[in-house]
């Protein structure tokens, strides 16, 4: 007589088992993943462009009564923190949200395999130049084309008279510019370049994009911007991380408000 036992271990497995090579009881593979496509890649980039979330922060702002300018017409700095803010907020909660739903490393989008210490550095050394070169790149757009310099006054130089308040521009432009912008250029740039066109191309379009975004303070300030644009994304294609790029940006940014700080306090002295 068979042992029940001993003939119920001596079933044969299953026929799923036997067909797709998995034991009994073993977790089902999972489905693949849908790849990202061209379409839905170029709507991702579109989204994180700014352009949609600074629109959305300002209808909220108009909605909570902040205006967008003083009784005098000047920007109100509160209106233009917030914005600022608020659109850095949105722009790198979705950015992550769209990496984790294709299931990108955000580490690797940002970072790569470089060291963020060696790719600091590099940013810090290169502000001196980059400061030099736009401001060159400035007065020769000056003096090649008048007609670029159409804001006789940069808007955002208010902002640095006060110190108070130029520590608080200051907080912005590293927070809003520094970090959120080269975040944003390497999200845009990854997705462009691997799913939409090729990587000069998706340089062009994101330095465009960007220079656009500064025309309120002078077509020559944009089309600086748009070098910029091209240099700190040539940098992150070229090295794979945002470190650099960031570092030397935020340097940057925060340059330019002690060199309005102090040419503010100068023209005060000589009243």
């Amino acid at each position: 007589m068979l042992d029940p036992v001993a003939e119920s271990s001596a079933a044969p497995p299953p026929a799923e088992s036997l067909e797709f090579g998995v034991s009994a009881g073993a977790a089902p593979a999972a489905p693949p993943q849908p790849r990202l496509t061209r379409g839905r890649a170029l709507i991702e980039t579109v989204i994180c462009s700014s352009y949609p979330t600074q629109l959305a922060a300002a209808a909220v702002l108009a909605a909570a009564g902040v205006p967008p300018l003083n009784a005098d017409g000047g920007l109100n700095a509160v209106f233009v923190f917030a914005v600022s803010t608020l659109d850095a907020m949105m722009v790198v909660a979705l950015i992550l949200y769209f990496l984790r739903r294709s299931h990108d490393s955000a580490s690797a989008v940002f970072f790569g395999a470089r060291s963020p210490w060696r790719e600091a550095g590099l940013g810090i050394a290169i502000v001196p130049l980059v400061t030099l070169g736009i401001g060159a790149l400035v007065l020769a757009a000056r003096t090649l084309v008048p007609g670029l310099h159409n804001v006789p006054v940069n808007p955002l130089s208010e902002f640095m008279a006060d110190a108070v308040m130029a520590v608080l521009f200051g907080v912005v432009v590293v927070l809003a510019g520094g970090v959120r912008e080269e975040m944003q250029r390497a999200f845009q740039l990854h997705r462009l370049s691997h799913h939409v066109c090729p990587p000069l191309v998706a340089l062009a379009l994101t330095s465009i994009a960007f220079g656009l975004g500064h025309t309120v303070q002078g077509r020559d300030v944009a089309f600086a911007t748009f070098g910029l644009g091209v240099l700190w994304g040539a940098m992150y294609l070229r090295r794979g991380s945002l470190v650099a790029a960031a570092v030397s940006h935020s340097l940057f940014n925060l340059g330019q408000i002690a060199i309005g700080w102090w040419a503010a306090g100068q023209a005060a002295a000589l009243k």
